[in-house]
């Protein structure tokens, strides 16, 4: 079963993230990551089926940290959440190789779903 690896420096958030990835949704595990330095580490550690990552943290972005996971992982798919999506930031995150942009004010069964469209489970 697929793993994703979601990255937020938000603790809390990132438990209520892993709780909706692992609550029967197909997904083995959910890793979680509170950086960018701590995500590459566990990328390389775990190989992850699909990384879910926040734009806005400290010492690297999520844009950041996306051209360095697609350096070691070139097809790994990507998604970023983020606060504040306009159409500039969208197009500069597709143009580092993420597959989707969601908006965290959204419902997160959306990015579920949209995750497990992506890693082919029915």
């Amino acid at each position: 079963m697929p793993v994703v690896l979601f990255v937020d420096d938000d603790h809390a958030f990132r438990a209520v993230v892993r709780t909706l990835f692992e609550s029967g949704s197909g997904f083995d595990a959910c890793v979680g990551a509170g950086d960018g330095a701590e995500a590459l580490e566990k990328a390389k550690q775990v190989s992850p089926n699909l990384a879910v990552l926040d734009f806005s943290m400290p010492e690297m972005n999520g844009l950041e940290l996306a051209r360095e996971l697609k350096a070691i992982a070139p097809k790994l798919p990507i998604f970023l959440l983020t606060a504040d999506c306009d159409a500039d930031l969208e197009k500069e995150a597709l143009s580092c190789g993420i597959t989707a942009v969601f908006s965290k004010l959204d419902d997160l069964a959306t990015l579920v779903d949209n995750a497990r469209a992506v890693c082919g489970i029915e």
